[in-house]
């Protein structure tokens, strides 16, 4: 890896496909090198979300800690701006501590939001949400949407119909605002994060067979675990909103809908089988599109370790 020539502290960012090996290669460094390690997952963010989110251990946790892990509980949101913002300061503080924040995850959404900023919008407004939720089931379809289109039809233009999450968001960021997105996304700059620090990334991408391979392999292992118990538990102490993006995770959503009998044993595996394969085969395209980092080999982590022992020097 070609060294920073400037003086900007460093950061690193260690990603890849769910199942990858990651965790294992993240906590190889905490053994030789001063890093902090900060997950970037969004569903780790939650408490009791242990073993449907394969979450290190308490015991591995309390020998390597992880920044942004059981943050928040489920019946809470944790946003992308929560992420940013946490991240940040979580940065500062560890160059204070002359360590090496290291960012491993598999939330691309987050990576990349971090990397290339984000915009200055309000806060969520969970009351005028779930009156817009209100208007939609009284009202056809497509509700949400015109109402969007009247407001601010040049971002309209450029959202699916369906798309309820960022049609919900423009209405929230207009009623607080008074201003349309299209309008603050074009005046409002974002602050990119290689404007104060070198960022160093790097990614494990797998041979499709072997990835499939190793998904297959811990999904066994955490349905053993006890994944639907813990689905149960957790529906039984939070009231999680419908629309929660815990509902919509892999492993979870399936957990779910198998407790809420909505179909048998055999399809819900099927369906956590499925929707982990199509969830590291959407990593691995956003990898291959990103062309900003290093591939590592998880057998060969010679490289990455010369990287990071280079870049502690920096500190």
């Amino acid at each position: 890896m070609r060294m920073p020539s400037s003086k900007k502290k460093p950061v690193v960012f260690l990603f890849g496909p769910t199942a990858s090996g990651k965790t294992e290669l993240a906590i190889n460094l905490v053994d030789k090198f001063p890093v902090e390690l900060i997950s970037v997952d969004s569903v780790m963010v939650y408490k009791d979300c242990n073993i449907g989110s394969a979450k290190p251990t308490k015991k591995v946790l309390e020998k390597y800690p992880h920044h942004l892990i059981d943050v928040l509980c489920p019946n809470e949101i944790f946003t992308v701006a929560d992420f940013c913002a946490t991240s940040k300061n979580i940065i500062k503080n560890a160059h204070n501590k002359k360590r090496l924040p290291v960012f491993i995850g598999g939330t691309m959404m987050y990576f990349k939001s971090l990397f290339d900023g984000i915009h200055d919008l309000p806060a969520r407004n969970e009351n005028y949400r779930q009156e817009l939720r209100k208007l939609k089931l009284n009202n056809n379809e497509n509700f949400l949407y015109n109402l969007l289109n009247d407001i601010d039809s040049d971002y309209a233009k450029k959202i699916n119909k369906n798309d309820e999450v960022r049609i919900i968001r423009a209405l929230e960021v207009f009623k607080a605002t008074g201003k349309p997105m299209s309008k603050i996304i074009s005046n409002n700059s974002k602050k990119k994060l290689f404007y104060d620090y070198e960022i160093a990334q790097f990614g494990i991408i797998h041979e499709r067979e072997l990835l499939h391979k190793r998904i297959e392999s811990r999904l066994n292992k955490i349905i053993e675990k006890g994944l639907l118990e813990e689905a149960r538990l957790i529906l039984k102490k939070y009231n999680i909103d419908p629309v929660h993006p815990l509902r919509r995770s892999v492993n979870y959503k399936q957990a779910f809908n198998y407790l809420n009998n909505d179909y048998e044993y055999d399809t819900f595996y099927n369906k956590a089988l499925y929707a982990t394969r199509q969830l590291a085969k959407r990593q691995t395209t956003w990898l291959r599109s990103w062309k900003k980092f290093e591939k590592i080999d998880f057998n060969k982590q010679d490289n990455i370790e010369n990287s990071i022992k280079n870049l502690t020097s920096l500190l």
